[in-house]
């Protein structure tokens, strides 16, 4: 932590507000995300319990689960957030630019936009990381099939958590760390870690 945000840390408790620490924002904000707040249950590995997801303030989709032990119902949460964000990052496959390339002998094409999600915290970031790997190799046939969108979600979500390890990336982004770089409060910061998304069952 620098000077400034300790200083700006320490007047934001004695005033009460929260303070600037940035004059400019560092991150991009896309006008239309897709926010996903999911509820895991404590003591189990990846066990899902609810999620509400959408792209309206105004409309917002909450999918849950009865019993997150159960697999039949886990594997149907996974098709319902499917039907939520599966179509969301593929709303932005539709136009795509050409791009000269080594020395305009070759041209490639890349998409125009891309999809952002916005998570509550770095919690909800492992969740997502750890949902995909427990979807995207799930078989659409044989013993124990499932919906063919649960391996699609699966690879976005770990498409999603990798490109939130890279530094500059836009695309997943935890809510509590994004305002961290702009504002600074007379809060600890043990709260903030703390914070995982989870519920006792």
């Amino acid at each position: 932590m620098s000077t400034l945000t300790a200083l700006a840390r320490a007047q934001a408790a004695v005033a009460g507000v929260a303070q600037p620490i940035a004059t400019v924002r560092h991150l991009h904000v896309h006008d239309r995300p897709l926010v996903l707040l999911p509820l895991a249950m404590a003591g189990e590995a990846n066990a899902p319990l609810a999620a509400m997801v959408g792209t309206d303030r105004g409309d917002p989709h909450l999918l849950h689960v009865a019993q997150p032990r159960n697999r039949d119902e886990r594997f149907a949460f996974a098709a319902a957030l499917a039907g939520e964000l599966v179509p969301y990052g593929e709303s932005f496959a539709g136009v795509a630019e050409p791009i000269a390339v080594d020395r305009g002998r070759d041209v490639r094409y890349r998409f125009v936009d891309a999809p952002q999600v916005w998570v509550p915290n770095t919690g909800g970031v492992d969740f997502l990381k750890l949902f995909g790997r427990s979807t995207r190799f799930r078989r659409i046939d044989g013993d124990h099939p499932v919906d063919p969108a649960v391996p699609l979600l699966g690879r976005w979500l770990t498409f999603l958590a990798g490109s939130s390890e890279v530094p500059g990336s836009a695309l997943l982004l935890a809510v509590v760390q994004a305002l961290t770089l702009h504002w600074a409060t007379g809060q600890t910061r043990s709260p903030l870690r703390h914070i995982s998304g989870r519920q006792n069952s």
